[in-house]
């Protein structure tokens, strides 16, 4: 059984391997495919503000 992720890792990375432990996989991701999108998503850009939502008067249609 592979150890589990260090207590310096992100609460997502040590949820994320539980469940892969949980459901039987690694928790180690090998594929330099799948580690490549991942860091990809993870350096993505992000919106400076989080979308408003529009103010109605009265209800909605």
């Amino acid at each position: 059984m592979p150890p589990a992720p260090s207590s310096t890792s992100t609460l997502g990375a040590r949820l994320a391997a539980a469940s892969r432990r949980e459901q039987g996989f690694t928790t180690v991701i090998e594929d330099p495919a799948v580690l490549t999108r991942l860091r990809g998503l993870c350096t993505a850009p992000r919106p400076l503000r989080a979308p408003v939502a529009e103010k109605r008067e009265g209800p909605a249609p």
